[in-house]
């Protein structure tokens, strides 16, 4: 799965981001950004362990539109009250390609400042599907992954059986 503790590449060197106010959407644009899906949880803190370095981004607001991580508020670069023990961490529902840790790691390579977790992932496939503007990752609008792009899908005809689909196919009962 992609997973790992969140970090970001300014200014030529890569830091971390502190968990205040971090939320699931905040988590969803990490997983976008990376092409790893969606967010299906936040790890509790210290779980890919602490970085090292520089805490970069604190209070970290995003909406759900971003592209990535670097267009989402803060309260600017660098600017934190932070300790690495509060470093966040995503698990993504994109798959696994391996381990990307330690001074050799490989970043994704995305539009905007590059973000690093353990582990990297490939794009969404065809038919992938996820729930956004919900609570959580188990409600929200229902969209679908087709030839490179996240669309919508229409109520026409929609019933229960339909949904049941899609949370079995997101693990969500």
């Amino acid at each position: 799965r992609c997973q790992g503790r969140v970090e970001i590449l300014y200014n030529g060197s890569w830091g971390t981001v502190c968990d205040d106010d971090w939320d699931i959407v905040d988590a969803n644009v990490v997983c976008r950004q990376l092409g790893c899906g969606h967010a299906i949880t936040l790890p509790a803190a210290m779980t890919f362990g602490q970085g090292s370095g520089p805490i970069f981004l604190d209070n970290v607001d995003c909406k759900g539109w971003e592209a990535a991580l670097s267009e989402c508020w803060s309260h600017g670069w660098g600017i934190h009250n932070c300790y690495h023990y509060e470093d966040v961490a995503v698990v993504c529902n994109g798959s696994e390609v391996g381990f990307l840790g330690g001074s050799v790691a490989s970043p994704c390579h995305v539009q905007g400042h590059n973000v690093l977790l353990t582990t990297c992932c490939h794009p969404a496939g065809d038919g992938s599907i996820r729930l956004v503007s919900g609570a959580d990752t188990c409600q929200g609008r229902v969209e679908i992954f087709y030839r490179g792009n996240w669309g919508t899908v229409c109520d026409d005809d929609w019933g229960l059986s339909d949904a049941s689909v899609v949370c079995k196919q997101l693990g969500c009962g």
